[in-house]
């Protein structure tokens, strides 16, 4: 996969934040194919390699010809084979209205250690630097409440429920809308 334009590699304390690869296959089909992972994302269970490689070639090559930051792959910056635990990145949702959406997956062994945290900051602080943007959104699926608060340690507001909004495995879920508008993102830098 040759590209004119891929995110630019992002640093934490913890991570790397950097372009996904098609070398990345096997690490996405890792986390991917675990259903506890997916309970909350759009996306569907990983049931093959082929759902990985997807992933890693048509859906990036896609938001990278779009020059979106999107995907990012996380790795530990501890790890010195650079293995993808979980991926996050933004896309336009209105690119007239300035408005981003964002989301993020973590495998599961790597839940609770404020990881996505950090990683979903960074997304943060580098869109609202390169991007010309008013405001940066995510929902999250009812029951999802460690990333809500994710969302609520980065200062997002909880905005409401949209009810019923998104037809998933046969139900209707209810989606929380988190906001950060760039004045309340300035104000906290």
């Amino acid at each position: 996969m040759s590209l004119a334009w891929t995110p630019p590699t992002l640093e934490t304390e913890r991570l790397i934040l950097r372009p996904v690869t098609p070398a990345d296959a096997n690490a996405v089909f890792l986390y991917c194919s675990n259903p506890a992972i997916t309970r909350f994302t759009l996306f569907e269970t990983h049931q093959t390699i082929d759902d990985s490689r997807w992933f890693v070639h048509e859906y990036a090559r896609n938001r990278y010809a779009a020059n979106e930051p999107d995907p990012f792959a996380i790795v530990l910056k501890a790890d010195p084979l650079g293995t993808m635990i979980g991926a996050l990145g933004a896309h336009w949702e209105s690119q007239q209205n300035l408005t981003m959406e964002f989301g993020y997956s973590l495998a599961e062994p790597y839940w609770g250690c404020g990881l996505a945290t950090e990683a979903v900051g960074r997304l943060v602080r580098h869109v609202f630097e390169e991007y010309a943007l008013e405001r940066l959104q995510a929902r999250v699926f009812a029951g999802n409440g460690a990333s809500g608060r994710v969302l609520d340690k980065l200062g997002f507001t909880r905005e409401g429920v949209l009810r019923s909004s998104v037809l998933r495995r046969g139900r209707s879920w209810d989606v929380a809308m988190y906001s950060l508008l760039r004045g309340e993102w300035e104000g906290r830098a």
